[in-house]
């Protein structure tokens, strides 16, 4: 049983809960100059809409009381501090009607009348227009989009019950593009990041639908932690961060994913998401992959493996100023010799000692019962045999004093594919990265930072062509 990993907030202090540690200490960056204290941002959208959002931001100002809860539970739902520089957030929205583009009720009625592809493309070109017109002017850090209601796109489609609470819309997505993906590929070269709003959540109320599946919605106390902690990271923040102890290596984490290309063709591509230890990520785009013959998934040839760990290196060191001790590489599918030998290679041209490749299988992994109605508690981990931990990363969280999730969790898999890695240090990683969230502030994720945003980012990039320049930072594809 692994201990809930805490994350660092102002000042170094610490707690295991995102949300309990802003409203007790602030964010991790509130004492650092560059924390982002004003947040100028625009706004895109039908004029309804627009007036809708300004005016529930200014609600979310002031402190917004939490979710009624059972008696023993208070923790599962935390009130929200309010967002000013009075409130432990310490930051602001600025408005200016300046870096308002209102997007004409005409053209969205011409939306409402396409057909769906042609539909959203249309809409990605008006919006992506708008948002182009205000992130030149220099003097707005995030724009934010009301999401058109005359869209019909995959977006729009019910979750699936995979098991577990609906939060794998990203690899729904994975079969075809949607607004927010495409609209989040065309403006990576911008100077500000979007953030897309759907009506729920400045309305509280969802629309009506034909779906029997709808996913719940969430009380407005969430929203405006999850909305208002994505606005701060995007802005340039740091909400929390992972604690480094002093005798800890300087740890390089990168997740690596395969997407198919936006054509259809089989050849896929490979993409690394960086991180250092304190969950600062680049996003880095790899060369293309093969399908094995003997398990019918992506891999990379040596050389390409070796390009891509070289390429995220040299990002990292130009990001943070100075190489990892350590690496860890999270994949979802069975490292090969190729691409096994292509990391080590490329670890040793850069006198890194400490490598770790860790293959987390998210599906297929045997599930533990627990005496009574909860499932297993969030931490629980069993070694398998001498290569393989079983890790459950969602699950009853003593904190909460309940199970938080709507299905039943499943567990992690966790198989090493470098020598003389250390189980239980890996899932202590992973654990601690499944709290790197900055579109959820809510401690229980279900997967590490590392594989989370490389659903995000693929869905993204398959878009991009190859050659385009892309945006390194991870806040743009979020």
């Amino acid at each position: 049983m692994l201990y809930e990993p805490e994350l660092e907030f102002r000042a170094g202090n610490r707690h295991i809960d995102p949300r309990h540690g802003i409203s007790l200490f602030g964010p991790a960056d509130a004492d650092s100059p560059t924390a982002p204290h004003q947040i100028p941002i625009a706004l895109v959208g039908p004029a309804p809409a627009l007036d809708g959002i300004r005016k529930w931001l200014q609600r979310c100002q002031n402190p917004i009381e939490a979710k009624e809860t059972k008696p023993g539970q208070e923790n599962l739902h935390q009130p929200f501090p309010g967002f000013s520089g009075d409130s432990q957030f310490g930051s602001t929205l600025v408005f200016d009607d300046a870096l308002v583009r209102e997007i004409p009720a005409r053209q969205l009625r011409r939306l409402a009348r396409a057909e769906v592809a042609s539909a959203t493309a249309e809409a990605v070109e008006i919006y992506a227009d708008a948002a182009r017109s205000l992130a030149e002017t220099g003097r707005c850090r995030v724009v934010i989009c009301a999401r058109p209601d005359e869209l019909h796109d995959r977006e729009d489609r019910p979750p699936q019950e995979t098991g577990d609470k609906p939060e794998t819309k990203a690899d729904e997505r994975e079969a075809g593009g949607d607004f927010h993906d495409l609209l989040k590929a065309v403006t990576l070269g911008l100077q500000a990041p979007l953030q897309l709003i759907r009506r729920e959540t400045w309305t509280g109320t969802r629309p009506k639908t034909d779906n029997e599946v709808t996913r719940p919605l969430q009380d407005e106390a969430t929203r405006a932690w999850n909305l208002h902690t994505a606005l701060y990271y995007k802005a340039g923040g740091t909400p929390w961060r992972m604690p480094r102890h002093s005798s800890d290596l300087a740890t390089c984490y990168i997740g690596i994913s395969f997407y198919r290309t936006a054509t259809g063709e089989e050849l896929h591509t490979a993409v690394a998401q960086v991180f250092n230890e304190r969950g600062d990520g680049v996003v880095v785009r790899g060369g293309t992959a093969q399908i094995s013959k003997h398990d019918r998934q992506p891999h990379l040839a040596l050389a390409d493996a070796k390009r891509l760990l070289l390429d995220a290196l040299a990002e990292y060191r130009h990001t943070h100023g100075h190489q990892p001790a350590r690496i860890v590489i999270h994949k979802t599918s069975k490292f090969t010799r190729s691409e096994t030998d292509g990391f080590y290679e490329a670890a040793d041209e850069r006198d890194i000692d400490h490598v770790d490749m860790i293959w987390i299988q998210r599906r297929g992994a045997p599930h533990l019962y627990r005496t009574g109605q909860l499932p297993p508690l969030r931490g629980t981990s069993v070694q398998m045999d001498e290569r393989s931990l079983l890790l459950y990363t969602r699950g009853s969280v003593p904190y909460f004093r309940t199970y938080p999730g709507l299905y039943v969790p499943q567990p992690l898999l966790i198989r090493p594919a470098s020598q003389n890695t250390d189980l239980q240090l890996a899932a202590t990683d992973i654990l601690g990265l499944s709290k790197m969230n900055w579109n959820n502030a809510q401690l229980d994720e279900r997967d590490p930072l590392t594989l989370r945003t490389s659903y995000r980012v693929g869905s993204i990039l398959k878009h991009v062509p190859s050659i385009a320049k892309i945006a390194t930072r991870y806040a743009y594809y979020m």
